[in-house]
């Protein structure tokens, strides 16, 4: 497993997750996506979207059968309570975190490591609010060839 696998098969589990989830706008019911890299650049201004990125930020090699691969689980989750709005993303954060607790192994190949680290960002850009989890799994490392 790569670390592109692994970033899309985090994303796809938490897509599985949050599927039920959608925040409550003037322009109706929008659902949370999410995306496996970056999210795409808005092109409807109007409309805050809500929505979770998953994206590879560092692998690391060493001496063990596998490698190990850091990823970056971003919300921005868009609410336009100024006091309960919060809310909105520490739910999402939980709710994903016990997830992919209770899931260790995806793709059949790639198994978590600990520690799982969240954050929250300060300031908040409000009405966006925005946190991260950071996790890790195993990725395949390539047979070294030896020359004789």
């Amino acid at each position: 497993m790569t670390q592109i696998e692994a970033m899309e098969n985090v994303a796809a589990r938490i897509r599985d997750v949050v599927k039920e989830y959608s925040t409550h706008q003037r322009w109706g019911t929008i659902p949370v996506s999410v995306y496996a890299g970056y999210p795409p650049f808005s092109t409807k201004p109007e409309q805050r979207e809500s929505y979770i990125y998953c994206y590879a930020v560092k692998v690391h090699d060493t001496e063990d059968r596998y490698s190990r691969v850091d990823i970056e689980i971003g919300f921005s989750i868009f609410d336009e309570d100024p006091k309960e709005g919060c809310l909105s993303l520490y739910n999402l954060m939980e709710h994903v975190r016990q997830a992919l607790l209770t899931k260790r192994t995806l793709g059949g190949r790639s198994r978590m490591l600990f520690p799982l680290e969240g954050e929250i960002v300060d300031p908040q850009p409000f009405p966006q609010w925005q946190g991260r989890l950071t996790v890790s799994y195993t990725i395949a490392q390539p047979e070294e060839e030896v020359d004789f």
